[in-house]
C-alpha cells in the first residue's frame, strides 16, 4: 500500500520518484517544538509509508528562531521544506498556502506544539488509502479526548462545534468540525480560493465539498510541549465572522429578508392599485421568488459546483418553491379570511411558515452539487 523502494532496505533509504503524502504544519514562534515534533514524525512516517512523504512548514515570520532550526534540520533531510511568508499572518490562509505548495497526493494538517500526536498520522493516511476524501481527527468521538482542558474550555470548545452544525450544515459529517487536526486527498478534495477568516480552515473545506466522504478517527489533544498557545479573543471573533460568511442557511434568510421587501411592495402596490386579493398575495410572492433565485445562484449557494443547468434550476426553484408559495398563501388566506388579522401582518406569517419548506427543497433538490 505505501511501498516506496525495494525489501531489505530501511525506511531512510528507499527512494520514492514523489512523496506520497504532504505534511503541512504552519508555525509562529514554535522553536523548542521543532526537533522533538521532527524526530517523532520521521520515525511514524517511516515506520508506515517508508521515506515517500515532505513535511512543508509554513512561517509567520516567527522572532524566536524557529526558521533557523528547520533549515538547520533541513541540511540533514532534503524532506524538509520551509515557506517563510512575509506581510502575512493567519493560520488558515498559512495552512492555504501550504496545501497549494503540496506535492503528495495526500496532505495532513497540524499544529507545531504536539497537541496533534504524530504518531496518530498513520492512521488518517489508512483512512484515506480506504476511500475516505476528508480524515477528520476528532477528539470527540469514541476514543478521542482532550488532556488537561478545564470545564470552561471544554464547554467553549462544544459550543462552536454546535455552531457550526447549526449555521454550516456540511459541518455535521463530522463530530469535530473544530479540528486542526485532518488529511485530505488533494485529488479529490476542492481547496477555497481564499482563505477564510479566523483559523478554522476545515469548516470550508467541509462546505466546499458537499459530497466528499469524511472520516473520523479518534485521538487524544494532548498538552502544548513548548511555547504559548496563539488563541485569543481575536481568534473567537474571527471563527464567528467565518461561520456568518460560510451559513448557507443564514445567508438564505438574509436574500429572503430582501425578498420580503420585495414581496411586501409589490403585494401593497397591488392591493392599493385595486388588484384582487388573491393576484396581490400570488404575485408579491412571484416578485419575492424571482428576487430570491437570482441572489442564491449568484451568491448563497456559489460554492456548490452545481449539477444543473441554469434553465433546470430557475424552473426547478420554481417548482420546489411551489410547495413554500402554497404554504404561505395558506396561511396569509387563512389569517385574514378567518381570524381578520392585518393583511400585512398575515403576508409575514405565510413568508415565515414558506421559508422553512423552501430551503429545505431548494438546498436539498435545486442546488445540489457536487
Amino acid at each position: 500500500m505505501y511501498s516506496a523502494g525495494r525489501e531489505g532496505m530501511t525506511g531512510s533509504e528507499r527512494e520514492c520518484i514523489a512523496p506520497i503524502v504532504s505534511i503541512v504544519i504552519p508555525t509562529l514562534n514554535e522553536a523548542p517544538n521543532i526537533e522533538p515534533l521532527v524526530s517523532r514524525l520521521v520515525t511514524a512516517l517511516e515506520g508506515s509509508i517508508g521515506g515517500c512523504f515532505e513535511v512543508i512548514f509554513v512561517d509567520d515570520e516567527s522572532i524566536d528562531g524557529t526558521p533557523e532550526v528547520i533549515m538547520k534540520l533541513a541540511e540533514d533531510d532534503s524532506r524538509l521544506r520551509l515557506l517563510s511568508r512575509r506581510g502575512e499572518r493567519g493560520l488558515a490562509s498559512a495552512i492555504l498556502r501550504g496545501l497549494r505548495e503540496a506535492t503528495g497526493k495526500y496532505a495532513v494538517v497540524m499544529d507545531a506544539d504536539l497537541q496533534h500526536p504524530p504518531e496518530d498520522v498513520p492512521r488518517l493516511l489508512k483512512a484515506l488509502e480506504e476511500g475516505a476524501d476528508i480524515v477528520v481527527a476528532s477528539r470527540y468521538t469514541r476514543g478521542g479526548g482532550v488532556e488537561g482542558w478545564s470545564r470552561v474550555r471544554l464547554l467553549m470548545s462544544l459550543g462552536a462545534t454546535i455552531l457550526a452544525w447549526i449555521l454550516v450544515p456540511e459541518t455535521r459529517r463530522t463530530s469535530d468540525p473544530m479540528s486542526g487536526f485532518f488529511a485530505i486527498n488533494l485529488e479529490r478534495v476542492k481547496l477555497p480560493q481564499t482563505p477564510p477568516p479566523g483559523f478554522k480552515l476545515l469548516v470550508e473545506i467541509l462546505r466546499l465539498n458537499p459530497k466528499a466522504r469524511v472520516v473520523d478517527v479518534p485521538y487524544v489533544f494532548r498538552r502544548r510541549h513548548e511555547g504559548r498557545s496563539k488563541l485569543g479573543f481575536k481568534s473567537m471573533i474571527d471563527y464567528l465572522a467565518h461561520l456568518a460568511i460560510a451559513s448557507s442557511p443564514l445567508r438564505f434568510a438574509l436574500v429572503g429578508l430582501g425578498g420580503t421587501i420585495v414581496n411586501l411592495t409589490v403585494f401593497r402596490t397591488l392591493l392599493g392599485a385595486g388588484a384582487p386579493l388573491d393576484a396581490a398575495i400570488l404575485l408579491g410572492f412571484e416578485a419575492g421568488l424571482l428576487f430570491n433565485f437570482t441572489i442564491h445562484d449568484r451568491i448563497t449557494f456559489s460554492h456548490r459546483r452545481y449539477e444543473r443547468s441554469f434553465p433546470a434550476r430557475l424552473l426547478g426553484y420554481h417548482l420546489s418553491s411551489a410547495v413554500g408559495v402554497g404554504v404561505g398563501y395558506l396561511v396569509s388566506r387563512s389569517l385574514i379570511t378567518f381570524i381578520g388579522l392585518h393583511p400585512i401582518l398575515s403576508q409575514l406569517a405565510g413568508i415565515a411558515a414558506g421559508f422553512i419548506a423552501n430551503y429545505t427543497l431548494s438546498s436539498r433538490k435545486v442546488w445540489r452539487g457536487t
